[in-house]
């Protein structure tokens, strides 16, 4: 018999839903942003978060679904999931059916569904219910670090990152755990703002990034690069399970020599570690290799724009594996009105 829990698990009368829907999604290997954490963090920003759980003799489907509401209509996301315990084939109908009666409730025009890897479907999208979904909503591909000892981390870098590791080491560069309080975040979105306008990229409010802090508490931290008394960098990481992501960061346009950033970065590897997660996840590279990572002058390119070149070099310096996610899909309601909403930016995820 097939057991669907949804929010708030109020079926099994579980006491709290928070704690469990985490630790089912931590077993089966979930990610960050199928974490209670994150559809609470969303649920700030104007999303609103419900999760099932479909369940059958031996396998088990989960998944956080965040939906953006634009009048009377809505569209949902899926980040970094379905999570699928088991056999795909066995429990994706019923998991398919709850996922549409949710959408009925919600008059979403369509679910964008962005896994975390393969899900385990035979066949073909249209065999499975689905059509192919727009370009990657979360980063399309990634390193991931091994957090191995220090010795070990060091020994897997690219010799010009473990140089900059040392010589930042060398120079006095001191890396600070702050308490992530007003001060830090103001810190923190000062010089994020620095760093979009130096590389051409947006950034949210600074209460984005307090309400990120403010929920994932323990789990996540606020680290600062600071060198020869000015602040040089800072970021802001997360840990869920056995996987610590960066998931935000800001270095200074003067300040940032003397190889903090880097250190900063194999500070966080080490907070990660020391929480019990074994890989740390730089969050994001080109989806495409550079063919070179030059710019002029003979110098690395610096990250500017859509060029991602410089950040390239920084992330995969590190080390690891580079890991590409599977292309999204979309479970459609409404395909015409799903189409004409996307082109006039209407309901964007």
């Amino acid at each position: 018999m097939t057991t669907t829990i949804a929010t708030p698990l109020s079926t099994l009368a579980i006491e709290d839903p928070a704690t469990e829907w985490n630790d089912r999604i931590r077993d089966a290997g979930g990610h960050l942003l199928q974490s209670w954490e994150w559809g609470e963090f969303k649920s700030r920003q104007g999303w609103t978060a419900e999760r099932i759980m479909v369940e059958a003799p031996g396998v088990r489907a989960s998944a956080q679904i965040l939906f953006r509401a634009r009048g009377p209509v809505s569209v949902g996301y899926i980040p970094r999931g379905p999570v699928i315990d088991g056999d795909a084939g066995a429990i994706w109908p019923a998991f398919l059916a709850e996922l549409d009666a949710l959408a009925r409730v919600r008059r979403a025009l369509t679910v964008i569904i962005e896994p975390d890897g393969p899900i385990g479907l035979a066949g073909t999208f249209h065999g499975a219910g689905l059509v192919a979904g727009p370009t990657h909503v979360q980063p399309g591909r990634t390193v991931k670090i091994p957090l191995l000892d220090d010795d070990a981390l060091l020994k897997q870098m690219h010799q010009k990152t473990r140089y900059s590791v040392r010589l930042a080491m060398r120079r006095g560069v001191c890396i600070q755990q702050v308490a992530p309080d007003a001060g830090a975040v103001e810190r923190f979105h000062a010089l994020l703002a620095e760093t979009s306008e130096r590389n051409e990229f947006g950034i949210h409010t600074s209460e984005y990034y307090a309400d990120f802090l403010d929920v994932f508490g323990a789990r996540a931290v606020v680290l600062e690069a600071w060198s020869e008394g000015h602040l040089a960098a800072s970021l802001i990481a997360g840990a869920f399970g056995d996987e610590a992501i960066y998931m935000y960061g800001a270095s200074s346009t003067e300040h940032r020599a003397n190889g903090a950033a880097f250190l900063l970065q194999y500070e966080a590897m080490r907070w990660a570690r020391e929480r019990g997660c074994s890989r740390y996840d730089l969050w994001g590279i080109p989806e495409v290799t550079p063919d070179s990572i030059m710019g002029e002058g003979g110098k690395v390119a610096s990250t500017k724009g859509d060029d991602w070149r410089g950040l390239y070099r920084f992330k995969t310096g590190f080390g690891g594996k580079i890991l590409d996610y599977p292309a999204t899909m979309e479970r459609r309601y409404h395909p015409w009105l799903a189409w004409a909403a996307r082109k006039t930016k209407r309901l964007q995820v």
